[in-house]
């Protein structure tokens, strides 16, 4: 069986733009589960949609973890044999889950024990393709690579690494939640696979910013320093998360530290949360930033 759920995540979403993405989803799914950590009730009556929904409604954020985890359980336990994992600022080409599903069973022939697909993502503004600039993956063929992690939004995951490892990571709150779910699923012995032909687009934060004219970064709104910041800290105890990334993200983080705050909008914001993130990571304090 391929019964495929979309599991739409939702944070104060703008009601007209999520219609479009279930119109969407749900010509390429079976059934649309949308996990609302918004303070607004999301009334599944108020969409048209050629696949029957589900709306779990929280009525608060407990972030997006959580909010995955408890989507992904609903819709596994009530019928899905996959759940397409989805933000609600992405947009996905019409034909990204048959895409995904054709990897999937491409990868299972071959012998692979795919526990993600995910897809080539690209900014949703400017058209830029999103490329790693140093773990690119290993190829597989012309259009499959084998890597490390993968992006959640758009990403396509079976029932038995469901089984095998659960959901999200509840703790992460946010940041670095996907990443460390792939690894997870590493560990277990499955492979995370990345499609290039599945397409989707998509938007990180508010955009990117040129730093003196030279260096090109992404720019999150200034609280989101502070989880990305201390889930570093966090996940640096885990014997699952590589080497590399430990290593890597407190480079990255030093340079942060220093440069953001110096260049970017809302600088004095920005280094609080940081300083924040680093004290709450080191005490390893998790969940919610209180």
């Amino acid at each position: 069986m391929n019964k495929i759920y979309s599991l739409i995540t939702t944070y104060q979403p703008d009601i007209n733009d999520l219609k479009l993405l279930v119109e969407n989803l749900s010509r390429q799914s079976e059934f649309i589960v949308i996990s609302n950590n918004s303070n607004f009730n999301i009334d599944e009556n108020d969409f048209v949609s050629n696949a029957p929904m589900k709306v779990l409604n929280f009525g608060k954020n407990l972030g997006i973890a959580e909010a995955q985890s408890i989507g992904m359980k609903w819709a596994f336990e009530n019928g899905a044999d996959f759940i397409l994992q989805m933000d609600q600022d992405s947009t996905p080409h019409e034909n990204m889950i048959q895409e995904l599903l054709k990897c999937y069973g491409e990868m299972l022939a071959s012998g692979k024990n795919p526990g993600v697909i995910g897809v080539q993502d690209y900014d949703k503004i400017t058209g830029h393709i999103n490329k790693a600039r140093v773990k690119k993956g290993v190829p597989i063929n012309e259009n499959y690579f084998d890597v490390d992690c993968t992006l959640s939004s758009g990403s396509l995951i079976p029932k038995k690494a469901w089984m095998a490892i659960g959901g999200m990571r509840d703790d992460l709150f946010i940041d670095a939640v996907d990443h460390e779910y792939c690894w997870r699923l590493k560990d277990a012995g499955f492979d995370i696979i990345r499609n290039k032909k599945a397409l989707l687009a998509h938007r990180l934060g508010d955009g990117r910013f040129k730093i003196m004219n030279l260096i090109s970064v992404g720019m999150p709104g200034p609280f989101r320093h502070y989880y990305a910041t201390r889930n570093v800290f966090l996940l640096l105890r885990e014997k699952h998360v590589p080497l590399f990334w430990k290593f890597s993200s407190l480079l990255k983080l030093a340079g942060k530290l220093i440069f953001y705050p110096m260049f970017l909008p809302n600088g004095k914001e920005r280094f609080t949360f940081f300083l924040k993130g680093i004290k709450d990571g080191v005490k390893g304090r998790s969940g919610i930033m209180k």
